[in-house]
């Protein structure tokens, strides 16, 4: 099945400068040609989508999010039981996802093994949803912090607890190597270099890749030395992580929704939460917009915050990248720390076709994703039926 886009504005996630008056087909699951109306046509019998009005994109990537994981202050919502109940809240959660133009998310960790089965049902189309990359159980010391994870101590409980989740399905494997902002434990290292690289060269023997809740501080650094390929957070890096950062080729996964957005600070929060999310928020402003300058790889990921996932891009724009800058953060960059981007990320030729659309041309304003009207996952429309 061919068809053909006809794109008013065409940006395509590389950060090159959008292209007017473009065309994109698609062939099957992946995109066949993309490039200036009059260089992109279509074989005998194929559908043509007319969004000459529109600014076309890729698909978006959060690369930071909790299916199972609700927002706010409630924690019967927050973490509901029984299991069963919690599982099925995802389903809102991938809809809303989809809806808004995410076509693939990371869910690097959850307190069981159930997202495998969310994985596989939106693959059999079951239910709709982004493209998910499933972590199993998160890992974390048994004094650390870690709401989605389960305590192991040592390098032999940790491998053990490593083989235990690529077994039941992992496609990432999640370590949670410090504190956390709302108690005031940020840049606190729970676990050992040893047993850091012992979950490092675990995970990479078989390909997969680690991904390290770290704010800041010696257990942050020690999972850069130690060769964690992405850092969730790290709301308290300092100059100097910035660059081992650059030196060892690490990925920031930045989440400004859970410690930036104007809900957060609201009266009644205790004192240790206030003192935390500010010291996090003012390092955020002073060391970012540097830090996003430097070479260093980032990208963004909304926390389990549906919904509100362009509020990372318009954090980007605020501590200084411009609007396709930001949508490259996104896309590109987001495929890239996944080890997609050989598959997804930008609108190229032998790439899936994941594809959104927005009336207005976030290039100019990236605000303007909040309103994304079309959605297509590997070649699938996913905006059309009532969900």
């Amino acid at each position: 099945m061919s068809t053909l886009i006809a794109c008013g504005t065409l940006i395509d996630g590389t950060g090159s400068t959008p292209v007017r008056n473009a065309r994109l087909l698609v062939e099957g699951d992946l995109i066949a040609a993309v490039g200036p109306a009059a260089a992109v046509s279509a074989p005998p019998g194929a559908e043509t989508i007319d969004l000459s009005a529109c600014a076309v994109l890729p698909g978006m990537i959060d690369c930071h999010t909790h299916l199972m994981l609700g927002f706010g202050d409630d924690l019967d919502e927050q973490y509901p039981e029984p299991p069963l109940y919690q599982t099925l809240k995802c389903v809102p959660h991938l809809r809303q996802d989809i809806r808004a133009g995410i076509t693939t998310i990371r869910n690097p960790s959850e307190r069981s093994f159930r997202a495998a089965a969310v994985r596989h049902a939106v693959e059999r189309g079951l239910i709709p949803g982004p493209r998910i990359l499933a972590g199993m159980r998160g890992i974390r010391a048994t004094h650390g912090w870690g709401q989605n994870a389960f305590g192991f101590d040592g390098v032999d409980s940790l491998r053990q607890a490593i083989r235990e989740n690529i077994a039941a399905g992992a496609d990432v494997i999640k370590i949670y190597a410090t504190g956390e902002n709302f108690r005031d434990t940020a840049t606190v290292a729970y676990f050992t270099r040893d047993e850091i690289q012992a979950c490092v060269d675990e995970a990479h023997r078989v390909g997969l890749r680690v991904a390290a809740h770290a704010h800041g501080g010696p257990g942050l650094r020690d999972c850069l030395e130690a060769g964690v390929d992405t850092i969730e957070h790290g709301t308290r890096i300092t100059e100097a992580d910035v660059d081992l950062f650059v030196r060892r080729g690490a990925t920031l996964v930045a989440t400004f929704n859970p410690y930036l957005h104007e809900t957060v600070l609201v009266p009644g929060r205790p004192p240790e939460f206030v003192r935390g999310v500010t010291l996090a928020q003012d390092n955020v402003r002073r060391v970012f917009p540097q830090a996003l300058r430097s070479g260093m790889k980032f990208t963004v990921g909304s926390d389990s915050r549906h919904g509100h996932f362009v509020f990372e891009l318009e954090t980007l724009v605020a501590l200084g990248l411009s609007p396709i800058e930001a949508i490259a953060a996104c896309t590109r960059q987001a495929a890239e720390a996944l080890g997609l981007a050989d598959r997804t990320g930008t609108l190229e030729p032998g790439k899936w076709a994941d594809v959104i659309a927005t009336p207005l041309d976030p290039s100019q304003d990236v605000s303007r994703l909040r309103d994304v009207r079309f959605v297509m996952k590997g070649g699938l429309r996913q905006d059309l039926s009532p969900l």
